[in-house]
This record gives C-alpha cells, sequence and structure tokens, in this order.
C-alpha cells in the first residue's frame, strides 16, 4: 500500500511542478497511453447477480426453458428473438447482445455453492477469468490489473465471493471493495495539499517515491525484501514509460461520490450507482482494463426496496412472497446491468478518443445460479454485451441469439427445449481469454465455442 501511495504522489508531483501542464490527477493517470496512435484495446466487465435470472416456468420446479429470461427465437442462430420478460429490461442494447444458450455451470446442482465455480474452471482450483486476463491486458496501473467491486456482497459477514486468485497466485477468494468511496480512494488515491507543497520544494519528482520506497526496503528482509523488490520492478517500469510519453489525450474527468451508509437498504440503488461511476471512470482513464461487478451475494438477506420491504432477495428468488416480487426481483438485477451499460456509453474510449467506452467493452452478464428456486445451474442465463471492439457476433447491429448446445460436452437430462447436452462454462471463460489474445490454465475440455467472436 505505501508503494501505490508513494506511486500516486509521483503523480501529483509531477502535475505540481507543471511537467505536463495543469492536468487533473484522473488525466495523469492515462499518460501511458499518451502519445500513441489510436488503436483499439479490449475492455472486459463480468458483471454477477445472484440466485439466477428465473431461466424456470412460473409452475415447475424444473429446468423446461420457458421461465423469464431466456429469449423466444425462430431458430438455433438467428438475429429473429424476442427478449423475455426479465431479459426485455436489456432491450436498448439488443442490437449489441449475444444471448448464448445452454450451459451449465459446476455439476448442474450445487445450488448456492455456485458462486465456488461462476467465474472459474470446472475443477474450481484456479484463478477465476477475470484475474486471469488482468494479468494479460493491464491497463495504466498494475496494481489494478483487475478491479473487483462488490456493491453490498457480503455486507452481512458471509463470504461468498465469485473472483478468485487461483492456485498460480498463490491461492484464495478474493474480497471484494463495497464502498465505493474506498474504491475510489484505492483507485485513484488521494493527495493532501502539505504533500504537494513538499512535492514542489524537492529538487527531483522522484525522489519522494525513491525516498519512501528505500526507507522501507531497508526495515524488510527475506521474503517480504523479495516482493518488495518486485513490485519495485513494476514501479521502475512504470517512471521508465512515463519519462517517454506525451500529454494525455481524451478528456479524464475528476470524480466525486456522496458519502452514504452504503450497507443500508435504503441507499441500495445510489451505492449501486457509485460503484458503476467508479468502475467505469477506471476503465475510461486506462488504469484498468478488467473488471469485475459482483451485486449482492447468493442467497441474500438485504431487501430491495424497489421490490419489497418485507421480503428479501433470496426469498423472492424463492417465489415464497408469490410470482410478482419473484419476477420483479429478477428484472431489478439485470436493470441494474442495463444502467451500467448506460454509464460505459456515457465516457469516451481511452484508447480510440472517437468512440464511446462501451464500443471497445464487453461486459458479460450472468449469475451463480440458473434459477433460484430449484437451486440449479443448468441452462444458465448468460449473454455478452457491447462493442468489444468489434470482435462480439452480436448479428451485425440486429443483435443475436445462438443456441450452442451443438457444440455441448456435458450429457445433461433432457431439456424440453434445448435437448441433453451442454457446455461447460469453464469452455466460456477459455473462448474469451483466446479472443482477449491469451489462455486458460484449466484441466480438462477447454475447446473454444466457435461462433462466438470474429478472432476464434
Amino acid at each position: 500500500m505505501d508503494i501505490l501511495k508513494s506511486r500516486r504522489r509521483f503523480l501529483t508531483g509531477l502535475a505540481a511542478v507543471g511537467v505536463f501542464g495543469p492536468l487533473t490527477q484522473f488525466g495523469l493517470a492515462r499518460i501511458a497511453l499518451a502519445g500513441q496512435s489510436q488503436q483499439a484495446k479490449l475492455k472486459v466487465v463480468f458483471f454477477v447477480v445472484p440466485d439466477g435470472l428465473a431461466v424456470d416456468s412460473e409452475s415447475a420446479y424444473s429446468s423446461d426453458g420457458r421461465g423469464l429470461w431466456h429469449p423466444s427465437a425462430n431458430g438455433l442462430d438467428t438475429s429473429d428473438f424476442q427478449l423475455n420478460e426479465v431479459s426485455q429490461e436489456l432491450a436498448a442494447y439488443k442490437d449489441q447482445s449475444l444471448y448464448l444458450r445452454g450451459t451449465i455451470l459446476g455439476p448442474g446442482n450445487e445450488g448456492h455453492n455456485g458462486w465456488t465455480w461462476a467465474l472459474r474452471d470446472s475443477q474450481k482450483k484456479m484463478a477465476s477469468i477475470d484475474v486471469l486476463l488482468g494479468e494479460h491486458i493491464p491497463g495504466t496501473d498494475p496494481a489494478q490489473r483487475s478491479v473487483f467491486a462488490g456493491p453490498h456482497a457480503g455486507i452481512d459477514g458471509t463470504p461468498w465471493y465469485v473472483s478468485w486468485s487461483g492456485q498460480q497466485s498463490g491461492g484464495g477468494i478474493r474480497t471484494p471493495v463495497q464502498d465505493p468511496e474506498v474504491l475510489l480512494q484505492n483507485l485513484f488515491g488521494t493527495v493532501s495539499r502539505e504533500v504537494r507543497e513538499k512535492q514542489v520544494r524537492n529538487s527531483h519528482v522522484f525522489d519522494p517515491v525513491l525516498a519512501d520506497i528505500n526507507e522501507m526496503r531497508g526495515r524488510l528482509s527475506g521474503v517480504q525484501k523479495q516482493k518488495l523488490d518486485t513490485q519495485l520492478d513494476a514501479v521502475e517500469q512504470t517512471l521508465k514509460d512515463m519519462e517517454e510519453t506525451l500529454p494525455p489525450i481524451g478528456e479524464c474527468a475528476p470524480l466525486e461520490l456522496e458519502s452514504v451508509p452504503f450497507k443500508s437498504a435504503a441507499f441500495r440503488n445510489q451505492v449501486q450507482a457509485s460503484h458503476h461511476q467508479v468502475v467505469a471512470t477506471a476503465l475510461a482513464c486506462g488504469i484498468t482494463r478488467v473488471a469485475t461487478i459482483q451485486v449482492g451475494r447468493s442467497a441474500e438477506s438485504l431487501n430491495i426496496l424497489d421490490v419489497s420491504d418485507v421480503t428479501n432477495p433470496h426469498d423472492c428468488a424463492h417465489r415464497y412472497a408469490g410470482l410478482a416480487v419473484w419476477k420483479k426481483s429478477r428484472q431489478w438485477y439485470t436493470q441494474r446491468v442495463r444502467l451500467f451499460m448506460d454509464e460505459l456509453a456515457r465516457h469516451t474510449d481511452p484508447d480510440v478518443t472517437t468512440d464511446s467506452l462501451l464500443k471497445h467493452t464487453l461486459v458479460v452478464f450472468t449469475s451463480e445460479m440458473a434459477d433460484g428456486a430449484p437451486e440449479h445451474t443448468k441452462d444458465m442465463p448468460l449473454v455478452l454485451m457491447g462493442g468489444a471492439s468489434g470482435l462480439l457476433k452480436s448479428g451485425d447491429g440486429a443483435g443475436r441469439y445462438f443456441n450452442i448446445t451443438a457444440q455441448g460436452d456435458r450429457k445433461q437430462e433432457g431439456n424440453p427445449v434445448i435437448g441433453n447436452t451442454m457446455v461447460d462454462m469453464q469452455r466460456i471463460w477459455a473462448t474469451i481469454a483466446k479472443a482477449a489474445g491469451t489462455s486458460v490454465p484449466y484441466a480438462g475440455n477447454v475447446d473454444p465455442v466457435s461462433g462466438i467472436f470474429t478472432n476464434v
């Protein structure tokens, strides 16, 4: 953390001495992108909501494929499809969406344990796809390779989180940042006036950074010193890059958030929106190119006041209070991702400043469960959205529905709509990884699914 603070002081120091003119700290975060040609760079956001999106019917506790999520389509691969009662909430982005049908997560019947598989391999041993992508396509801040935002995720002390560092990175579940103000600080930092004045008096803007790091190194030894040296290599490379750059292109406006109780149901919508703003701003500033937004957690208990002030979301998913709040709660979650898409559309892309951020972002929307009543993970809700720098095959501007069961690798009991084979979700992650120019270190079948991206 001290190293990151030193780096932020360094950035502010550059501004203070006028090296790059009157730039904001947010603009400085994009310096590493300056002077380059406007070459599109893919950004990826995983948006995960809890307890499924109602893929089952209103009357049957079985995956009969006639629920409220999956579109109805006139073909297995077609742009002639109609959104359902829940997916209809994304109608504004239908023309840049690919609705996938026929995936399975984990064993298919693990219920709320789906969060342990959601973005990972089928053996749940390795890093989740967001972490793997972040290692391969970093932004300007190496400490923010994969941002993990958690509006209301685990605020009750139940750490059911969907992002994992995996064995490659030492193992372990990642904890999302729940407070959007803390997330903002972590990404952009704050520097006092006293520190800025002190930096101006220094003969060289590098001095405060190097002094802090060397002082810390003198107090460490062994493994801790090794870790610091590793971080120091990254900082030195960043400094080298900055020395060779020009002022940043485009605009990276500062962001201010209103301070509200981030665990309160009364401020649920506002806290969610603040997370959207911080993540979108980080992407627009080039700080990171990969993020995960986990809304709540599986079996969450914090009421959604827009849905019900007496029935929590978990009970709504089980239809304990009737079908109306079941549908309304699933619609509320889906509305959140639509609002996030709106936020991306408002920002300018940091790499191609004539385009919106959304044009070069792939948003992956799913859940850790298919349906919260029978608690299964078969025929998962999954839609890929956004311009994705032209890589996503979303029907040439008309939107697309794609039943991928013909490429299935998992045998399942017959589904009356889609048949008896499904695609393991780890193959979807393998496909996204390949589209981004990397691969997944997962055991078992990692054959990419064809027909999703133009380059796979």
